[in-house]
């Protein structure tokens, strides 16, 4: 989750990152990425989906 307007680009890393991911076979249902319009700054709105995400991740479920 990254700004495409990062101050700090941040966004950079963010890619990398993914992109290091996929070549060592992590499919996409295990990492979530997503660029979002916007900054580094004021992305409170940003928390609820991906606090969800992870919580579901990591519930323990059948």
């Amino acid at each position: 989750d990254a700004g495409t307007r990062d101050e700090w680009f941040l966004d950079l890393g963010a890619l990398a990152f993914r992109d290091a991911l996929t070549e060592l076979g992590v499919a996409d249902d295990i990492v979530h990425f997503e660029l979002f319009e916007g900054g580094h700054h004021a992305v409170e709105y940003r928390m609820p989906p991906a606090l969800a995400w992870l919580a579901y991740r990591i519930a323990d479920r059948p």
